[in-house]
């Protein structure tokens, strides 16, 4: 149990709106229990409750969701350079995820983790490889991540490796297994989310099972989409149809789907993805450094088109930093469109929260401070030259001023996994059991 005292306290509600104002907060049994609000409520303290007090220097926020992220990648990062998608995969990625095994994988997430947990994310939705996924839901199992996740499924493509690629079969049998043995586990922080590559890499068998798989389970599909010109030029020329209206056209969509990237729709396309009531997951620093463009997500969010944020994978961004890709995601908009007043701090911080809290279905959950809600908060240092004046706009001070060297602790359901500087000792002991693996 813990009493966070004398504290700024912010966070989103549904409808846009950010709530901000000096209290206290109670934590028990891994819940917000209770919210007191300074000049306005008598704060009670339970005999028992670790006090941590803010001295008002601090703010709670929200914990950040990064609805895009790919961990198994992350011990490969500053070795694929300055090379655009396809070839970055065939050459890059796809040689490197065929050779992970048991503790590279292991060493890999646990780097992606500390990494994502210091610098303020507390839920991520996953794409793994094809192979040891089972290693990655047993780590954030014991780790006490928040982590929605899946195998990646490929049964085609030009360039696969041999172990990446899975009959058709193998590919559904498998992550059925997997989502029969870890969905709903790790007392609710697991579940499972089918994870079809993307389209130059699936079957339309497989995307179609995957599609009925996802209906019958009610579960979340995840896949890259209209990522890159040049992928979409390949699927054009395959099926006369775009990346987005051809998974459309073969029946791979519902309102479950999350699409990674989408960069290159055309007009009827957004409208696709709106009718659909599919996601979509922007990453723009690894859009911008892999050539792929600018994803026009102003435009998705005035269409009332659900959309989150996320790094991607460590070696196409090489950071999996929250607030870049915040500041990111509004400054580009901004800047592309001529226009200052749009994509405000306050709706990059939104796709972080609020937003990425509903694509994963946990909008009664996380994504806000607010009681009965589980306790995934960040607590930032706002006594820094970057954040001065930040009661003055506290939102901007988050989306543009705050880093990674603002966050003092991150918590997870009630658990600190990283708190002053130092990792929890279940994320330190994960660590060395995979150093000292054969």
């Amino acid at each position: 149990m813990y009493f966070f005292k004398d504290f700024h306290i912010y966070t989103l509600r549904n409808g846009g709106k950010y709530d901000f104002f000096k209290g206290s907060l109670l934590i028990e049994d891994g819940k917000i229990r209770k919210i007191f609000r300074k000049d306005s409520d008598e704060p009670f303290i339970p005999e028992g409750a670790e006090i941590i007090d803010g001295g008002f220097r601090h703010m709670i926020v929200p914990g950040f969701i990064q609805t895009h992220i790919h961990m198994c990648q992350t011990s490969h990062r500053n070795m694929a350079e300055n090379i655009p998608l396809l070839p970055w995969l065939r050459d890059h990625i796809w040689p490197f995820e065929a050779a992970l095994t048991k503790k590279t994988i292991g060493l890999s997430v646990i780097a992606a983790l500390k990494e994502l947990v210091s610098s303020g994310t507390t839920s991520v939705l996953d794409m793994g490889t094809v192979n040891h996924q089972d290693v990655i839901f047993e780590t954030m199992g014991i780790a006490g991540f928040r982590y929605t996740g899946g195998k990646a499924m490929m049964d085609a493509g030009t360039g696969v490796p041999d172990k990446l690629l899975e009959k058709t079969s193998d590919s559904i049998d498998r992550s059925v297994r997997l989502l029969e043995k870890f969905h709903n586990t790790g007392n609710g922080l697991l579940r499972y989310a089918f994870s079809p590559r993307f389209a130059l890499s699936c079957s339309k068998k497989l995307l179609r099972e995957v599609r009925k798989l996802s209906d019958r389970h009610d579960i979340l599909i995840q896949t890259h989409g209209s990522e890159h010109k040049e992928e979409v030029e390949v699927i054009r020329s395959m099926s006369g149809l775009g990346n987005i209206a051809y998974l459309d056209s073969i029946g791979a969509l519902n309102d479950k789907t999350v699409i990674a990237h989408t960069v290159h729709p055309d007009e009827s396309e957004i409208s696709l993805i709106k009718d659909v009531n599919a996601s979509i997951v922007h990453c723009p620093s690894t859009n911008l450094k892999l050539g792929s463009g600018i994803a026009p997500v102003y435009k998705y969010l005035q269409k009332g088109i659900r959309v989150g944020i996320g790094a991607d994978g460590a070696p196409c961004n090489n950071a999996l930093n929250i607030f870049s890709e915040m500041k990111m995601a509004s400054l580009l908009q901004k800047g592309i469109n001529h226009d200052a007043s749009i994509m405000s701090a306050k709706d990059a911080v939104g796709l972080a929260t609020i937003n990425g809290a509903l694509i994963l279905g946990l909008q009664n959950i996380t994504g806000q401070i607010c009681e009965n809600f589980d306790a995934d908060m960040v607590i930032l240092d706002m006594d820094t030259p970057q954040t001065m004046n930040f009661e003055c706009h506290p939102t901007a001070a988050i989306v543009y001023g705050c880093d990674p060297r603002n966050v003092r602790s991150t918590m997870v359901a009630g658990r600190f996994l990283f708190r002053d500087g130092n990792f929890s000792q279940e994320i330190k002991d994960l660590e060395r059991f995979f150093i000292e693996m054969p």
